[in-house]
């Protein structure tokens, strides 16, 4: 008896494992809940978030703060004013990067990026407006994974989208040359430098939008272009790039429609109507302590004509979640997420896993008194 018991409970628990690796259900692989009372001065929305040492950067930039909050208590610790004017104005933030609690670097219109402490008090500006090669600005959002990235040497990654104002008849392998998408910041003297990558050539065969989410694994830059599956990695240390086409079966309908569409001539309704009907990459992040890269997929719908398609572009109904080996890059699972449930563009990693926030507005369960946030670990499909 006591040999058929052990046995027994061995079998369960093998069934257990397996059960949960097979599961097509993504809420199968939630394991932590989250909950965090919050009031009117933290939004429930935002466009750039942060994890770091324990704590979770949040951008309020309806009412120019930042809110930290203590994940280990649960409770919100400090909110960082952004001034736009006196003293420590910032002018226009374009989000945040947090390298240390009293060093936040914050993009800006004017082509600066600003440094501040934990207090809101500004410390000093570095321009890059003579690097601005399009005129277009750096921003840290995770929004489309346009977040700045560090490799932990004292540099900062900024990503400069100026390839994506190329218009059909600029896409050519000399204009990829002259416009590189990375800007490097050096903290120790304050300096920037493009970084010596370009988008490579094969990028050209789409014929469409050329910008890119990027995040960083430990010794690369990676980034993914946003109309399609091209994924570029670039080796710090080698200084050198590979490409990858990573695989998908939900997120494949790519196409340049829009890109070669009469934009002038339509509403902005109605090119968002347009701009939806085919895929694209809400963005991606790097997983370094369980070697995972996750990205993020809008499949390509029609937008019902009953919707709202500013606020459909804020808070699409859904995503797709692909999980890709962090080594090869090979496809391990992906997920259709529930619909009116998580809120697309708002996604960080910590050591627990992927956390994903189940405060759609549309989500019967939303609670705008309430930041929940819905910890998934992937690892055991690996």
């Amino acid at each position: 008896m006591k040999y058929f018991l052990f046995a027994l409970a061995f079998a369960g628990i093998f069934s257990c494992v397996e059960k949960n690796e097979i599961s097509i259900n993504p809420l199968s692989y939630i394991s932590d809940t989250t909950q965090i009372t919050i009031d009117r001065k933290t939004e429930p929305y935002t466009r750039t978030i942060q994890y770091s040492n324990g704590d979770l950067y949040w951008w309020n930039s309806n009412r120019e703060t930042i809110s930290v909050i203590d994940l280990s208590t649960q409770k919100v610790k400090n909110f960082i004013n952004l001034e736009r004017d006196g003293p420590n104005g910032l002018g226009n933030p374009l989000g945040f990067f947090v390298v240390n609690p009293d060093s936040i670097y914050i993009p800006t219109m004017p082509f600066e990026l600003s440094l501040i402490n934990s207090k809101g008090e500004w410390i000093a500006d570095y321009d890059y407006y003579n690097l601005s090669l399009k005129g277009d600005v750096a921003a840290s959002m995770t929004r489309y994974s346009r977040m700045i990235q560090s490799n932990n040497s004292g540099i900062l990654y900024l990503k400069i989208p100026d390839l994506k104002h190329l218009t059909p008849q600029e896409l050519n392998e000399e204009n990829l040359k002259k416009y590189p998408p990375i800007l490097t910041f050096k903290k120790s003297n304050g300096t920037f430098e493009y970084l010596k990558f370009t988008a490579p050539t094969s990028i050209l065969k789409f014929n469409n939008f050329i910008d890119f989410g990027i995040t960083a694994s430990n010794s690369s830059l990676l980034l993914l272009h946003d109309q399609s599956n091209k994924l570029v990695s670039y080796d710090l240390k080698e200084m050198k790039s590979d490409e990858y086409s990573l695989q998908s079966e939900l997120v494949k309908n790519f196409s340049n429609e829009y890109y070669y569409s009469p934009r002038m001539s339509l509403s902005v309704e109605e090119n968002m109507r347009f701009a939806y009907k085919s895929s694209e990459n809400f963005g991606l992040i790097f997983d370094t302590y369980k070697n995972l890269l996750y990205r993020f997929g809008w499949p390509g719908e029609e937008i019902p004509e009953d919707s709202d398609p500013i606020q459909f572009n804020s808070t699409p109904p859904y995503f797709v979640i692909s999980i890709y080996d962090g080594s090869d890059f090979s496809l391990i699972k992906e997920f259709t997420l529930p619909r009116n449930t998580y809120l697309a563009h708002h996604y960080f990693v910590d050591e627990k896993g992927l956390n994903l926030f189940p405060m759609h507005p549309d989500n019967p369960e939303f609670n705008e008194d309430e930041m929940v946030i819905h910890t998934f670990d992937f690892s055991g499909l690996k």
